[in-house]
């Protein structure tokens, strides 16, 4: 039976959806579910920017996306290790270093020398941060027939760009494959399910439960604010569940007051249809007409 695809409006609610999740994480991140309370908006964050508190503000889970989106934009879909590590050391030396985990930092500087990836005798354990990347694989793949052995490749290829133990590709397909059924079933009844990896680590517990909270869910605010009250690594799993349900629920389905204080609404809005156009180029769907012109200057 054929497959429904995921269109630009999973694209563009996945995208800004997961930062919406981050931002509403981050001023929260590392508190537990009674600190945090009852959350309904973003909150100040103090110690970012100069003079006066901000809010909407994304952080290095968001941004390592969108370092992915950019190089596979530039690439034609491809995962070019270089390229993203070539992005990843410019933003390690930003401002968003404050929110990144030694064990990302130093993938990233190592990688510089090793073609773009960790290298393999790294030692590393599975972070929530690192699984936020299977958003990105799961939309690269929602335009496709479905094939779990090349999504799970791909979930191979962004995790080693810092980690290289097997819990965080695991990790990163299991987010990869909710993001692309919630994006095959945009603006329809959800149809879908987690498949089991087996493992049995925090993220990968964290993980299963956001996919029930956003497959039970009937609002995208009901599913990223659920996932955010309940504590702990928030910045990582609100973008997890902010991104899944922005698959699901679409662009048009993302509340308008979220989107008017998010630091980074503007540039996600312009990624969202690029990436969307170079997913469908991979695919086989969609033809470059610049690739065309070079060919046939005439035309």
């Amino acid at each position: 039976m054929t497959q429904p695809l995921g269109n630009e409006n999973a694209f563009l609610g996945a995208l800004v959806g997961m930062a919406i999740g981050d931002a509403l994480g981050l001023p929260v991140l590392g508190k537990s579910a009674g600190e945090i309370g009852d959350l309904q908006t973003y909150l100040e964050l103090p110690e970012v920017g100069e003079g006066e508190p901000v809010k909407g503000v994304i952080s290095d889970r968001t941004e390592f996306a969108l370092c992915l989106v950019e190089s596979l934009t530039t690439n034609g879909g491809n995962i070019d290790a270089e390229n993203i590590n070539a992005r990843l050391n410019y933003l390690a030396e930003s401002g968003s270093r404050r929110w990144m985990s030694e064990a990302v930092i130093a993938g990233i500087e190592a990688g510089y020398d090793h073609d773009g990836f960790a290298p393999p005798d790294a030692e590393t354990v599975v972070e929530s941060s690192v699984a936020a990347r299977g958003v990105i694989i799961g939309l690269l793949h929602s335009v496709r027939q479905p094939n779990l052995a090349d999504m799970y490749a791909d979930a191979g290829l962004v995790a080693r760009l810092t980690h290289t133990d097997t819990e965080s590709v695991d990790a990163i397909a299991a987010v990869a494959a909710l993001t692309d059924q919630a994006a095959r079933y945009v603006d329809r009844d959800p149809d879908w399910t987690l498949p089991s990896n087996g493992s049995e680590s925090e993220v990968s517990v964290r993980i299963a439960e956001i996919g029930q909270i956003v497959r039970k869910a009937e609002t995208y605010e009901d599913a990223v604010l659920t996932a955010v009250r309940h504590g702990g690594d928030t910045a990582s799993y609100g973008a997890i569940a902010g991104g899944v349900a922005g698959a699901r629920f679409g662009a048009a389905g993302l509340p308008q007051h979220l989107i008017d204080d998010l630091d980074a609404r503007i540039y996600l809005s312009m990624a969202a249809p690029w990436f969307y156009r170079t997913a469908m180029q991979r695919a086989g769907f969609a033809i470059d007409l610049r690739l065309i012109e070079n060919e046939f200057p005439e035309i």
